[in-house]
């Protein structure tokens, strides 16, 4: 055992467990921790194993300079572009990240020196904040472009205005900036919700249910009596189910607090019959009456009762809402909605609440079609979209077709970036890696299934099978023409374009880098909330003494934790991929070989 004993290994794992799990520094000197160190291995203590919290500190750092280091090499050594996607967030223990605007680009160019990517950056996804394209001026000032064309605007932050718009009506964030809160709504808050209709009704009732312990457990206990007298096996198994709260912040959260309810309509409805009952039997006199004073809860107000007809407009909003979901591409994504939400509006003598209903339904259109009509400031969706093998430009001809100089437009700008960027550009072929194969899915909702409906060929002719998107630049050696005409069956069947051309590499060495390059720009900026909320679980009020470096330290230390059997797994694969390829001997060349 004393043998084995690595001290240096030995403080790393404890580093590492204290940066992962966010603990303080100062639980390394913990006495009960130490105990059970040195009652696990004697060796601790005897070879001066334990750290002060100040050793910790040091440690995170050194290992973070290590990782930088580390990140730097894979970063210049990856063969494609780096997109970037950024946002501002504040901490718990009062540290602002990117709060004010020059401070943004700033930071960002900080960054982006500081891991030496300024050759390789190529498009920015952002919300639609007005400070963000000031920011992308200065940025792309400093850079060498036009900060405009490379900004690309977070798809879900569209979607979520357009689906507020829908639910709330106008000043949607004056209204959630009123009544969001931690706290019980008071009569004030509560007051403002109902009249925001069925969806508002509902929200009180969730939050009266999710605030109060008593509410929640008779939920549960109303559910497993439901399950204990049926016959059926799969309900017998089933859990209780819980209310789900919405909040400001999380998109879409009004469709699934809305879902659930759906699911959990019948129980609600018993709840609430059982909660007034036992309130009215606490509350009644002896004459039989309530007593004088006594205050009805607000769920049991009965102009706070979900009627049948607050059902029949959540169902239908929740099929609205659901339109919004699983989004990836952009372009259709926001045809597929326009149209979408021109229905419901057709359909205005159907609906229930129909000209209450049609009013937002045209606020959401509007919403949409704004941010829909900068999708033209800059080339990154419809490049992204041409170059889908499974769309191509016969998407554009059949659902452009009243608009031929948008399609003009975007055919120029993909032409530019070719013959500009990538046409004369030097290739150096990298080892492919084929995933395995997945059966397609097909019709998830609605948006999934408008997407397969368009995708290249599921309803095309002979004749469409031959894109003439290229045709004015024809050239025998020209790699984008000949793919424009290369149509293969297997094409339509495609769903991930980034397997697709990873297959396609040899073939089209400089096509199949930028289509990756553009193929990789994230549509949305989801990534940067996640962060944040990993990030608020370590600056709790304990911890207020946490400098902003020392957050970001960790942060990217979690970061690598959390990639590291994702990393693993890929280069396993890709050294798997360049040995049967090159015939190397590992044992002799295995210190030499480095990843791509």
């Amino acid at each position: 055992m004393i043998k084995s004993f690595d001290k240096k290994q030995f403080r790393r794992l404890l580093i590492n467990w204290i940066v992962v799990h966010n603990h303080s520094f100062s639980i390394a000197e913990e006495k009960e921790l130490r105990s059970i160190f040195e009652y696990l291995n004697p060796c601790v203590a005897n070879q001066e194993a334990h750290i002060s919290h100040t050793t910790v500190k040091k440690l995170i750092e050194d290992t973070f300079n290590d990782c930088k280091q580390m990140i730097i090499k894979v970063l210049n050594n990856s063969p494609g572009r780096i997109h970037i996607a950024f946002d501002g967030w504040r901490s718990g223990n009062r540290h602002s990240f990117y709060r004010i605007c020059p401070n943004i680009a700033a930071e960002v160019l900080d960054v982006i020196d500081t891991f030496q990517i300024r050759s390789k950056i190529d498009y920015f996804t952002l919300d639609n904040a007005k400070d963000n394209d000031t920011a992308m001026e200065v940025i792309g000032a400093e850079l060498g472009f036009e900060g405009a064309s490379r900004r690309g605007r977070c798809l879900g932050h569209t979607l979520n205005l357009s689906a507020k718009a829908l639910l709330f009506g106008h000043d949607v964030e004056a209204f959630e900036a009123s009544i969001y809160g931690e706290e019980a709504l008071t009569e004030a808050e509560h007051e403002l919700w109902r009249k925001k209709g069925p969806v508002g009704k509902l929200h009180n009732m969730v939050v009266t249910i999710h605030r109060s312990d008593k509410l929640t457990h008779m939920l549960r206990a109303i559910q497993e009596d439901h399950s204990l007298i049926s016959n059926n096996p799969r309900i017998r198994a089933k859990k209780p189910l819980d209310v789900k709260l919405d909040n400001d912040t999380r998109w879409l959260s009004q469709y699934y607090m809305i879902r659930r309810a759906q699911v959990l309509r019948p129980f609600l409805n018993r709840l609430i019959i059982q909660y007034r009952h036992e309130w009215e039997m606490e509350n009644t006199g002896r004459r039989g009456e309530i007593r004088r004073g006594a205050k009805r809860p607000f769920l049991i107000q009965q102009e706070n009762q979900l009627t049948h007809h607050d059902w029949h407009v959540l169902d239908v909003t929740a099929d609205i809402l659901s339109s919004y979901r699983n989004i990836w591409d952009v372009i259709p994504t926001f045809e597929f909605l326009l149209d979408r939400l021109e229905e419901y509006k057709d359909r205005e003598s159907e609906l229930p609440d129909g000209q209450h209903l049609r009013v937002n339904i045209n606020l959401a259109w509007k919403k949409l079609d704004e941010y829909y009509s900068k999708v033209e400031e800059t080339p990154m969706y419809v490049t992204a979209l041409a170059l889908h093998p499974a769309y191509r430009w016969l998407w554009f001809e059949r659902n452009w077709s009243d608009h031929p100089e948008w399609i003009q437009r975007a055919k120029q700008q993909v032409s530019d970036i070719w013959y500009t960027d990538y046409h004369n550009m030097d290739v150096a072929r990298q080892p492919t890696i084929e995933p395995p194969h997945k059966r397609m899915k097909r019709f998830h909702n609605a948006l999934q299934q408008h997407l397969e409906l368009s995708l290249y060929g599921i309803t095309a002719s002979a004749l469409d099978l031959t894109d003439n998107a290229a045709q004015p630049f024809r050239d025998s050696l020209d790699e984008y023409v000949i793919w424009c005409e290369d149509f293969e069956p297997a094409d339509r069947e495609v769903q991930n374009p980034l397997d697709y051309w990873r297959r396609k590499e040899a073939r089209y060495p400089r096509l199949s880098r930028m289509a990756l390059d553009f193929l990789t720009i994230q549509p949305m900026a989801a990534e940067c909330e996640r962060l944040f909320s990993v990030a608020g679980r370590m600056t709790s009020a304990l911890r207020s003494r946490l400098d902003a470096i020392m957050i970001e330290v960790c942060q990217v230390l979690q970061l690598q934790h959390m990639s590291d059997e994702a990393i693993q797994e890929w280069a396993t694969r890709w050294l798997n991929e360049v040995t049967d390829e090159e015939g190397w001997d590992l044992e002799d060349d295995e210190e030499e070989a480095e990843l791509p």
